[in-house]
């Protein structure tokens, strides 16, 4: 059930509560949701997951927050998983003053009822983030709830985050990213049309205009891809830039072109898996030099498919 207030949630003693934006849903956020539900079916307590819109460094930084995906996939993949109530708190200035004494005792234990609280290794809560794992158990061994800690989860010694994963996009670790998430990192938009240039060079792409602005976009390169069109799962490859061959100071642009693919897709929502990186962009002196690059390109596209063909037989 997904709330949009504490207001709204019944209040319920047996409340198993864990809170965080959940930015990505990773692999970290997959074991607090997992062990949300572990410890909530043997007792029949309820499992309260409580996230925010927007992101709370928007309204304390003010500053634009590159998400990892929309509102809507976060609420619908945590909703996926089986969490009894979800709220989605609206974060405001006001509600940036909460002090974390008050968000655990008077909005989670008395009016939520929550007796257990599971939190991640890096969350802060409350006013000037003072709320910490420590500070919870402190309250709670006074009030009356128990704290659960998960301790981070690493991938290649470094803990798994969304601003870590962040970072790894805007590097262009597409493959690291990707094993932080669990999954490859994911761009939805619809396909709109272009100068029609791509076609006239042998390479028919689709623009991507993204379903929201603020989604992440990856490093400026060529990547391998897996496109999600009409059904099917596609691989092609995926050009993120200006397009400097032929534009200075353009806007960037992230189109892409699909291995054996010559539908009219004008106005359809696909959606584009980043799988590996392939090279940088360049900027080239002569149409025929792009076009030399990109039949290159594809060559590497088929024998990376080959090369993972191979693998998973």
């Amino acid at each position: 059930m997904i709330r949009f207030s504490l207001d709204d949630i019944e209040f319920n003693q047996k409340s198993i509560v864990t809170v965080g934006t959940f930015d990505g849903l990773h692999i970290a956020h997959q074991r607090i949701l997992g062990t949300l539900l572990e410890k909530a079916s043997p007792t029949g307590s309820r499992s309260v997951l409580i996230t925010f819109r927007p992101h709370p460094q928007e309204v304390l930084a003010n500053r634009k927050v590159e998400m990892l995906m929309t509102e809507e996939e976060r609420v619908r993949k945590i909703s996926e998983v089986g969490i009894d109530e979800i709220c989605l708190l609206n974060f405001d200035r006001e509600f940036s003053l909460v002090t974390a004494e008050d968000f655990l005792v008077k909005l989670l234990y008395k009016k939520v009822g929550m007796h257990e609280l599971v939190l991640g290794f890096n969350h802060r809560f409350g006013h000037a983030a003072q709320g910490t794992v420590d500070f919870a158990r402190k309250v709670g061994e006074q009030t009356g709830f128990k704290v659960d800690y998960i301790d981070a989860v690493l991938v290649g010694g470094k803990p798994v985050s969304s601003s870590n994963i962040r970072k790894l996009l805007k590097d262009g670790d597409i493959e690291t990213a990707g094993k932080m998430l669990g999954r490859p990192y994911s761009l939805d938009g619809s396909v709109i049309r272009g100068d029609g240039r791509g076609r006239m060079l042998g390479y028919p792409t689709a623009n991507l205009k993204l379903v929201d602005d603020r989604l992440l976009v990856p490093r400026f390169g060529v990547y391998v891809v897996e496109v999600q069109v009409e059904g099917e799962k596609l691989p092609g490859l995926a050009s993120i830039g200006v397009r400097p061959t032929f534009e200075d100071g353009g806007k960037v642009i992230v189109e892409v072109w699909i291995l054996d693919f010559d539908k009219d897709i004008y106005g359809k929502r696909i959606g584009v898996s980043f799988i590996h990186r392939l090279r940088d962009e360049l900027k080239f002196d002569s149409a025929d030099q792009l076009v030399a690059q990109m039949d290159q390109d594809k060559r590497m596209l088929n024998e990376f498919l080959l090369k993972t063909f191979n693998k998973k037989r």
